[in-house]
């Protein structure tokens, strides 16, 4: 069958080729699996669009984890909020998250515990986007527009 003309990308056309093959589609096949040509073509798209965005990303792939999820944190209000306070402020409330990672470390909550241990450090040193529409835009995660902080505070005792 002849595929129509897509003006939109290769979402319209998956779209339309799985409503034509199947009007209940996901009744009969696993939509984003390799299983199946639609699943095929939306494989085919998450590669193309993940090279083109690793062009534009190569300094954001080179942080640690735990840096590269410090873009996400900074959309949490307490952490907005937190990243504004002179720099003891911040020592203090990381040095109470890495606590809350230390308890749930003890009952063995070992993910959520990293996850603490992640978010404790991310008050002084985190990545941040200045397109605050980075998300919604389709520009995503683009070094162009990431900056890293390093807080070591402003006097020498901190």
């Amino acid at each position: 069958r002849a595929l129509p003309r897509a003006t939109s990308g290769v979402w319209l056309v998956a779209l339309w080729w799985l409503l034509e093959a199947d009007p209940c589609p996901l009744s009969s096949m696993s939509m984003f699996g390799g299983d199946n040509e639609l699943g095929n073509i939306l494989q085919e798209a998450v590669k193309l669009k993940s090279a083109q965005m690793g062009q534009k990303r190569q300094t954001y792939e080179k942080w640690p984890f735990f840096v590269q999820h410090t873009l996400f944190h900074g959309e949490k209000d307490d952490f907005k909020a937190w990243r504004q306070l002179p720099f003891q402020e911040k020592i203090t409330i990381s040095e109470r998250i890495k606590e809350e990672g230390n308890e749930l470390y003890a009952k063995g909550s070992w993910s959520d515990a990293v996850d603490k241990y992640e978010e404790a450090a991310t008050l002084v040193y985190y990545c941040y986007s200045t397109d605050s529409g980075w998300r919604k835009n389709n520009r995503g995660i683009d070094d162009d527009v990431l900056v890293l902080v390093d807080d070591h505070g402003s006097t020498e005792e901190e």
